[in-house]
């Protein structure tokens, strides 16, 4: 599990990159930054993406050794789509295509989506031969150069395309790092083969396809709340967007990759119904982190604004971020609860079909309303991710053979209400730093306390277990 510390810390990087260049750019900026952020995200998922998912489940260390064909197939593929993805914005930049961006913009966010596949494409090959100190080295280059680089042109440019060119340098210099680490052998064409390329595609597009909706419907709100109400708009419902989506992003792939692992192995050791109903048992553990996590982020919300988000997007931050909260909680429970069961059934096309619901949610109610309340976009993201939960949750449900124990749920709501009760007197009431701090030490004694005294998830046994077996090691 060492992987797991490096991938937290770029998180957490990552969320204070976002609030130092939101403090540098300023709103409308920083409204167009985020839309060409959205643009990195949406190439990487929907274009990249799948090389990554295809080296996480057919390479590895024996792989490496015995079938190098995959690596061939994998890297061939990787640079194949880099280099028509370059050739198609060339084209598109000569034949003068209205993007409604500026042509440097559109090119560095772009050129930046290339360079973020590339890099998560060689995060998986790293943990997939288990080079936890390369790893970490990729990690750790990418964001103190990201630092430098993006910080540092946000502040003394001011210009969002110089700061997406920043993002873009640091993944380079990232990958240089580690190039001849991560490398098997030259690039060969003729090692490649095409029909590991279709069994590539065969796994990983239905998956990529969910994946890439997630992605257009926060760039598709920042673009049409930019048109609509001004950059200056875009940028506070961007701020909020992008922290809540980290977040909660990194809350739910940390559950994923602690509780999937355990779910593999008991499906090739003891069988499918044992895995399943393994899945069943984590979805409490997953609303037993989740939902604490998100009513109490709501109610810490005006010390947090205070405290940690830059003056000129205080007040508006905390306006956006309310609403939107349910969809991001909803979206960590999706994602390390429910999308197990479909990817161990080899069924995606659910989660596919739920995002395009999702989607069709989001798009009904902004044109329903006509788009007029800037807050209106929140409203219509938190709908859709909503949607994706309950159309997700109810197929999920139905695939296991036993749902989560109704007591331990029951369990976790009452902790969350102890943990609201407790902690909602302290609003308003303190200086940020100490209402922050209160908040967070109470509420996660109060919930610890009642999550322990109902022995949720057999915590309270197991904790007892572990204090025994220590002392009589001791003695």
């Amino acid at each position: 599990m060492t992987v797991l510390l490096p991938f937290v810390v770029n998180a957490a990087l990552n969320f204070v990159l976002g609030l130092l260049i939101a403090f540098f750019l300023g709103p409308a900026e920083f409204g167009r930054y985020a839309i060409g952020a959205a643009i990195i995200v949406l190439v990487n998922t929907a274009l990249m993406d799948w090389i990554r998912l295809s080296a996480v489940r057919f390479y590895s260390l024996k792989a490496r050794e015995t079938e190098p064909e995959i690596r061939a197939t994998l890297d061939v593929l990787v640079t194949g789509v880099s280099v028509t993805l370059c050739a198609l914005l060339v084209a598109a930049i000569v034949a003068g295509v209205d993007t409604r961006m500026p042509a440097m913009m559109l090119a560095a966010a772009v050129l930046a989506g290339i360079g973020a596949g590339l890099f998560d494409y060689h995060g998986a090959i790293a943990r997939a031969r288990f080079l936890d100190a390369a790893y970490a080295r990729l990690v750790i280059v990418k964001n103190v150069m990201a630092l430098l680089l993006m910080v540092g042109g946000a502040w003394w440019t001011r210009d969002p395309t110089v700061v997406l060119l920043g993002g873009l340098l640091s993944v380079a210099v990232a990958l240089m790092s580690v190039r001849r680490k991560l490398a098997d052998a030259p690039l060969s064409f003729s090692g490649a083969r095409i029909d590991l390329a279709w069994t590539f595609a065969k796994y990983a597009l239905p998956i990529v396809a969910g994946n890439a909706i997630y992605s257009l419907i926060p760039l598709l709100n920042r673009s049409l709340l930019a048109g609509a109400h001004g950059f200056a708009e875009a940028g506070y419902f961007s701020l909020a967007s992008d922290m809540g989506l980290r977040l909660f992003g990194t809350l739910g792939a940390t559950l994923e990759i602690v509780l999937l692992r355990e779910v593999i192995r008991l499906d090739e050791t003891r069988g499918r119904i044992a895995a399943q109903k393994r899945m069943a048992a984590n979805l409490v553990i997953v609303l037993a982190v989740a939902l604490p996590a998100a009513v109490g982020f709501a109610l810490a919300l005006p010390a947090f604004d205070r405290l940690l988000v830059p003056p000129s997007f205080q007040g508006a931050f905390s306006a956006f971020m309310a609403p939107l909260l349910p969809g991001f909680v909803a979206l960590a429970i999706f994602q390390a609860g429910l999308y197990p069961a479909f990817l161990l059934e080899k069924r995606t096309l659910v989660a596919t079909l739920a995002a395009l619901a999702g989607l069709a949610t989001n798009l009904g109610i902004i044109l329903a309303f006509g788009g007029a309340p800037p807050g209106l976009y929140a409203w219509a993201q938190m709908s859709a991710f909503l949607v994706v939960l309950v159309v997700t949750g109810w197929a999920a449900l139905r695939i296991l053979p036993v749902w989560p124990s109704l007591r331990d749920c029951g369990a976790v709501l009452l902790a969350v209400a102890a943990m609201a009760l407790a902690i909602w007197p302290l609003q308003n009431r303190l200086p940020a730093v100490v209402e922050l701090g209160l908040q967070v030490g109470l509420g996660a004694l109060v919930y610890g306390c009642v999550i322990l005294a109902c022995d949720v998830a057999r915590w309270r046994t197991l904790l007892g277990l572990w204090w025994t077996v220590r002392r009589s090691r001791r003695n």
